[in-house]
């Protein structure tokens, strides 16, 4: 073939790459392999590659390989560490033309890694650079008999180089441009989701419209949010609260098994580890474990990114994790900031509401002790001073009455009356008190002990001989309570049993019976007393609140225990129907355990 038949070659194949519709650059890869195909066809060599530099400038990677009717893109890499003085060859902008590779010293790395095992006898090797940086390497490689590059064979490669350069910056500044504009729609994304989360007045409905907004934003397939709790063994686990997803066969919110996902069961605990440190977890298809494909559904998921919430500051309260369902995503450090930062505001408003839920109890829990405090002082100087009043008059009666010895004995047995109520009332209010103030102390307890011991105590009431005290307690386990706390709440129950009991019943009692066990003590105190009407249950525990006036009491007695068992963690319930009599049911926690 002449040289002029060769001219005429090439520039046809140029003025074909030129005129190429595909010059438009939608994928990049399709239209190098056109350009080196074409190339390899003109030149009559037996491959060119097409080596792309890594942006750290340590690798190069083989993005393209053509041979004689055929293309395919190679994965392999070559480590800039093994041929130092190629790759500065290339950096340095120079043109490698080599008639034969083997006593070329530019060349010497390669020899036996690349050309020996290819059969390369010679070669053209141009660097491709973007504003003086090395940014690919167009390798034309012949086999066979040593070739002698024609000075115009040399001009065609520097414009097919000059050509992929192009496009390669072509391509780069349309990555850099979506990235832009993805960049851009995460942003708008992240302050869609921050505006939503602050200014929607219920915070649950806020995070699932955040859900969705970064879902469509960073174009994955699958966003969640999982919060952590303590499981009956107070081991961590979470649960799955928030979902959203681009396909409907990727849902897992509805799956009972994703409410109850225990951290070391599921060998999850080096994620745990590593988000209460503050880390993500980012991760790819080729690097899940199997318990991670697991709980990454990886039927579906190809990748994925996990980030921490904190509450608190250093509370791990859960996390929110992004998939990909439809390819393996990279993602990007932009990306995770922007998900960093929005699990940071999560947490932030967390906070905020877990401040402001405290700050209310506070303030309800001020409020009710001023209510009661203003109740309290209204009552406690009214009923202090009605026996005080009482006794008065009946000291004025002594005075003036020339009495006999029985009258006086009368008068002395009314005002024992009333300073016996006086006690009383002063007793149930020493016994509020006592109950705010001081700390809850563990003990063994014994049941039939302190009923003995309140036997004794109310012994002196005119109604004690009239009403039966049964007790039967079952035991499965020690218990251990505050033994003053306990027997506060059986000295007011009993007291009012015997108080209300029925007069007209043939036979009063009052039962009790106890079931200890090693998590509590189940306490049922039941009577066939006075009873209680329906409108007054709902009020039986209010301070002062007397549901029978024809009997005197302070009203403090059901209040104490009511807050008495609270104090100690437990439950109380009332079941009473009018002249058949009343039920308590307590629970109290078992303190075994505790100091």
């Amino acid at each position: 073939m002449s040289d002029s038949s060769i001219h005429i070659d090439y520039f046809e194949a140029l003025a074909k790459l030129t005129r190429s519709q595909k010059v438009e650059l939608k994928d990049f890869s399709e239209v190098v392999e056109e350009v080196i195909q074409i190339a390899i066809e003109t030149l009559k060599v037996a491959s060119i590659n097409l080596w792309l530099v890594d942006n750290q400038k340590k690798q190069i990677k083989c993005v393209a390989h053509s041979q004689q009717g055929k293309i395919s893109v190679a994965n392999s890499n070559l480590d800039n560490e093994t041929i130092p003085t190629y790759f500065q060859t290339m950096k340095e902008g120079q043109l490698i033309v080599s008639n034969d590779v083997y006593k070329d010293n530019r060349l010497k790395e390669l020899v036996e890694t690349y050309f020996i095992p290819n059969s390369i006898t010679s070669m053209i090797d141009m660097p491709i650079q973007i504003e003086g940086e090395l940014k690919a390497i167009l390798c034309c490689n012949h086999t066979g008999k040593s070739r002698e590059w024609k000075v115009r064979e040399q001009q065609f490669v520097l414009a097919i180089g000059s050509i992929i350069a192009l496009l390669l910056e072509i391509w780069e500044h349309k990555q850099t441009e979506q990235r832009l504009i993805h960049n851009d729609n995460l942003l708008r994304g992240i302050n869609s989701c921050i505006f939503q989360l602050f200014t929607n007045p219920n915070f649950q409905d806020g995070l699932d419209t955040t859900v969705s907004t970064i879902g469509k934003a960073t174009k994955t397939d699958r966003v969640f949010v999982f919060q952590n709790f303590l499981n009956e063994e107070k081991e961590q686990c979470c649960k799955i609260i928030h979902e959203w997803t681009s396909e409907p066969q990727y849902k897992q919110i509805h799956k009972s098994e994703w409410q109850n996902v225990n951290y070391r069961i599921t060998g999850l605990e080096h994620w745990k580890n590593q988000l209460e440190e503050g880390k993500g977890v980012k991760n790819i298809a080729d690097e899940f474990t199997f318990l991670e494909e697991y709980f990454l559904w990886s039927n579906h998921a190809k990748s994925t990114l996990i980030v921490p919430i904190f509450v608190n500051e250093k509370e791990f309260w859960g996390f929110i994790g992004l998939e990909d369902c439809s390819g393996k995503h990279i993602w990007t450090l932009t990306e995770e900031s922007f998900i960093f930062n929005l699990a940071i505001t999560i947490g932030g408003i967390l906070t905020t509401q877990h401040v402001e839920n405290l700050l209310k109890e506070k303030n309800d829990q001020l409020k009710k002790t001023n209510d009661e405090l203003d109740h309290f002082v209204y009552s406690v100087s009214h009923d202090l001073r009605a026996p005080l009043t009482s006794i008065k008059g009946i000291l004025q009666l002594i005075k003036m009455d020339n009495a006999s010895i029985t009258n006086i004995n009368m008068y002395l047995g009314l005002i024992s009356k009333s300073i016996e109520r006086l006690d009383n009332y002063i007793r149930e209010v020493l016994s509020i008190s006592r109950n705010n103030r001081t700390m809850i102390t563990n003990e063994k307890i014994n049941f039939e002990e302190i009923i003995e011991e309140i036997k004794e105590d109310l012994a002196y009431l005119d109604e004690f001989k009239e009403v039966q005290i049964e007790l039967n307690v079952k035991k499965e386990s020690i218990f251990k309570s505050d033994k003053v706390r306990i027997k506060a709440i059986f000295d007011n129950l009993i007291s009012n049993a015997i108080r209300y009991h029925n007069p007209y019943c043939e036979k009063s009692c009052v039962k009790i019976t106890i079931h200890i066990n090693e998590k509590e003590a189940q306490i049922n105190i039941t009577d066939n007393g006075l009873g209680i009407s329906k409108k007054h249950i709902e009020y039986i525990f209010d301070m002062f609140y007397r549901a029978n006036d024809q009997k005197m009491g302070s009203g403090l007695g059901l209040y104490i225990v009511k807050e008495t068992v609270l104090k100690l963690k437990g439950t109380i319930e009332i079941d009473s129907l009018p002249n058949k009599g009343t039920t308590f049911t307590i629970v109290v926690p078992n303190g075994k355990s505790e100091i």
